[in-house]
């Protein structure tokens, strides 16, 4: 297949900023209350809206034929000329403190995110009340939110934990070399939030508790050091996904295609194809930060592939 025949990543900044600029996610719910999505014995686990934007569909699926991609797309009801996307930041409630697993984008990022800071007062939850901040990646829809508008910490009781690898990968001085020019702003903002954040961050290993009841899982390929989080209390256990996986259909129905936004689109793929394999034969519900707001579902064999069933 000829490559200006395929939906590839070469997505310059430009193109990638006029695909989504404009307005949030149209035609999505993204309230401005967190929704409780389970009860893990005392443990509450929420669910709150960073805000939505819009992508070009060279973001989500590379090297595949567009009257491919664009049938699939059109047989599962979604769009065909760009893809929504909405951000699901989890919250973590035990007794009066919050544990928040990734920290939206801030305001530097694009068009209709950005709006957890917001979304949290209105919701009535106090942020000197969260004590841990914890990354699933570095990208910025994830991570530049725990700076605000004043380049404050957003939560400034809250301590900070991400991956080694994930830290290393995005603070090494060639990090620029092992990017695409369009990801490049990636770096930057990565670098200048984990600087203003060093103090108060420690990093881990996956396989390790972070935090009581909060394991991380690897799951790399998105980026380097992407990890997932299970997390349990009172018997049970939700899968926090992070960027693992991402599209409602594309992730389930063809886990093996190459995401745009992956750093290592075959690891990534192969990350997919395990994680959906584990969540399925556990039968494990997880959280999804761009799926189907609140993000809450589990995964079903479909013939050779997986389908997506939102609630759990």
């Amino acid at each position: 297949m000829d490559d200006d025949k395929a939906v590839t990543l070469g997505v310059t900044r430009r193109f990638f900023l006029q695909g989504v600029a404009g307005s949030a996610v149209v035609g999505t719910a993204l309230p401005a209350r967190a929704v409780e999505v389970a009860k893990l014995g005392e443990r509450s686990i929420q669910v709150i809206s960073d805000g939505g934007f819009q992508m070009p569909l060279a973001a989500i699926s590379r090297g595949v034929a567009p009257d491919e991609l664009i049938a699939l797309l059109k047989a599962e009801g979604l769009p065909t000329d760009v893809s929504n996307t909405v951000l699901n930041v989890t919250l973590i409630k035990d007794g009066e403190d919050w544990t928040i697993l990734d920290a939206g984008s801030g305001n530097n990022f694009l068009p209709g995110s950005g709006k957890l800071a917001a979304n949290l007062e209105a919701a009535g939850i106090d942020k000197t009340k969260v004590k841990k901040v914890i990354f699933t990646h570095a990208h910025p829809d994830h991570l530049w939110g725990a700076i605000d508008e004043f380049d404050s910490d957003l939560f400034p009781n809250a301590s900070y934990q991400i991956s080694e690898t994930e830290w290393a990968f995005w603070q090494s001085p060639d990090v620029y070399s092992k990017l695409p020019e369009d990801r490049h702003m990636f770096a930057a903002g990565a670098q200048r939030i984990l600087k203003a954040i060093a103090e108060k961050t420690t990093r881990f290993k996956p396989g390790q508790e972070v935090a009581p009841g909060i394991v991380a899982i690897d799951s790399a390929g998105h980026t380097p050091g992407h990890v997932c989080f299970a997390v349990s209390s009172g018997g049970k256990s939700v899968l926090v996904l992070g960027d693992a996986i991402t599209h409602k259909a594309i992730s389930f129905l063809h886990p093996e295609w190459k995401s745009g936004s992956d750093t290592d689109a075959e690891m990534g793929a192969a990350t997919r194809k395990k994680l959906l394999d584990q969540l399925t034969t556990d039968k494990l519900p997880f959280i999804g930060y761009h799926l189907p707001s609140p993000g809450l579902g589990r995964a079903e064999k479909n013939g050779n592939a997986y389908r997506f069933v939102a609630g759990a």
